[in-house]
Parts: structure tokens; C-alpha cells; sequence
């Protein structure tokens, strides 16, 4: 049985998308929250607990879906209830394997790092396991994240890159596709209109790139000499966008790094 120690937005995105891709799935819920619960049972039709004690009895695999700041607290908790059959997955942000190891006394620990277009079964997550985990139950680990998206499997060091590109990289694309949106009402169109062009382009160009093709190969293919794209792109290269980029990526990495470290 699979058991979630925290109900929210990412855990429900999860359990949908289990759900969806096998039906008769066991999966078991903790929460404070009664009404959540509640949502979540009569939606996907899992059991409730509001004591996570019966999630460490019930389920092989738990996954840590509760909030960075009231982590330690739950550790605490669960600690004596922790067996060696158990697999502790961490969907905790900002968290290292090492605290949780130490914490909970197991090597059994896999730190996996989603993104929030998982709500809508689009998402990236990355998964670092520790060494305890065997590889057919890292598969199964792989196969829950599968349902919400695509995976990729990484050692941890990597894992604060991972987090400014996938994890902030959200943000950074709806901040540059608002920024089209709002040029587009500035020169004329309907917010509506705007919205709808921006954001059916932005679909397309990621499907399009998941092809193969290079960003630089896709960017030929549009572009014409003298055209309205190469005025466009003199014009963003004269801002220095491609640095400004680079440099936002360094300064979420260095800040994953600073808030992570020693935890």
C-alpha cells in the first residue's frame, strides 16, 4: 500500500494521477485537515487517517508531502514507527536526503524534486535515491512519478540545478510569457485574445522542441533575414536576455544551495 503524510495540491495531483492509471490502487492519506480528507475520499475513493502512526502501519511506501517548515516535527513523530520494509519518499522542498536518514534512522530514503505543471499531469520530477533502495523499488518509485508527468533519475548533487530550472522554471516562463501577453493588449489585442495566442505558441514551441529539434534549429526555422522575428530578437539580445537568463538559473541554484545546506 502507498501512503501520503500530507493531503495538499502536489499529494492530490499524485493520487489523481495514480488513480487514473490504476483504479483498484491502494492508497492510504494523512491529514490534519478533516475536510481535506474528505475531498480526497469521495474524489478518489482512498482511505483517511488523521494519525500518521496508521500511515507507517498500513503503507510500504510513504511519501513526505508536508510543508519545509513542519517536517521536523513529523520525523520526530514517525521515527519509533519506522521499519526496515518501509521506503520514505520526500516530495519536501529544500530538503537533503542526509536529515531525513539521520532523523527517521534508515538509508531507505529517495528525495524526489516535481514541479507544479504535475497538477495537470504535465510535470518533471526528478528522483535521487540513497543507497539503501534497491532498483526494483526505485522503479516503483519512478512508475507513481510517471503518472503525474515524465521522471529523471539523478544523483543529489545535482539536485539544487534541478530546482531552479524545473522547480523555479515554472515561474520564469509565465513571467516572460505575461510579459508577451501584456505587449500584445499595449499594441491592440483583447487580454482574452493575448492570452490564447501566448499561451497556445508557448504549448506548441515546447512540443516542437520535444521532437529533437534545438532551440537554435527552431529559432532558424522561424526566423527570416529582415523579417519581424530577427527585429524581435535584436531587440531582446540588445537586453541581454540570454544573460539575464543564465543568470537567474545561477542565482536559484545558489539560493537552493543556501537554503538547503546543512539540512
Amino acid at each position: 500500500m502507498l501512503g501520503f503524510i500530507g493531503g495538499g495540491n502536489m499529494a492530490g495531483a499524485l493520487i489523481a494521477g495514480i488513480k487514473k492509471k490504476n483504479t483498484r490502487a491502494k492508497i492510504i492519506v494523512s491529514d490534519k485537515r478533516r475536510e481535506q480528507l474528505e475531498k480526497l475520499k469521495t474524489t478518489y475513493r482512498v482511505a483517511t487517517t488523521t494519525e500518521n502512526s496508521e500511515i507507517c502501519k498500513k503503507a510500504d511506501i510513504i511519501i513526505l508531502a508536508v510543508k519545509p517548515q513542519n517536517l521536523d516535527d513529523l520525523l520526530s513523530e514517525i521515527k519509533e514507527h519506522i521499519e526496515k520494509r518501509h521506503i520514505i519518499v520526500s516530495i519536501v522542498a529544500g530538503v537533503r536526503t542526509e536529515r531525513i536518514k539521520s532523523a527517521l534512522n534508515t538509508d531507505r530514503v529517495v528525495r524526489t524534486m516535481p514541479n507544479t505543471p504535475a497538477l495537470v499531469g504535465e510535470g518533471m520530477t526528478v528522483i535521487s535515491p540513497s543507497k539503501g533502495v534497491k532498483k526494483s523499488e526505485l522503479k516503483e518509485v519512478v512508475s507513481i512519478f510517471n503518472a503525474v508527468g515524465k521522471t529523471l533519475v539523478l544523483d543529489e548533487s545535482m539536485m539544487d540545478i534541478v530546482t531552479a530550472l524545473s522547480g523555479s522554471g515554472p515561474a520564469f516562463f509565465a513571467h516572460f510569457i505575461g510579459s508577451m501577453i501584456e505587449g500584445a493588449v499595449r499594441l491592440g489585442l483583447t487580454r482574452k485574445d493575448a492570452e490564447l495566442l501566448a499561451v497556445q505558441t508557448a504549448r506548441g514551441t515546447a512540443s516542437l522542441l520535444s521532437t529533437g529539434i534545438s532551440p537554435d534549429e527552431l529559432k532558424a526555422m522561424v526566423t527570416s533575414p529582415g523579417g519581424t522575428t530577427a527585429e524581435g530578437l535584436y531587440i531582446l539580445e540588445g537586453h541581454a536576455i540570454r544573460a539575464a537568463v543564465m543568470e537567474a538559473l545561477e542565482a536559484a541554484t545558489a539560493r537552493s544551495m543556501e537554503l538547503s545546506g546543512g539540512r
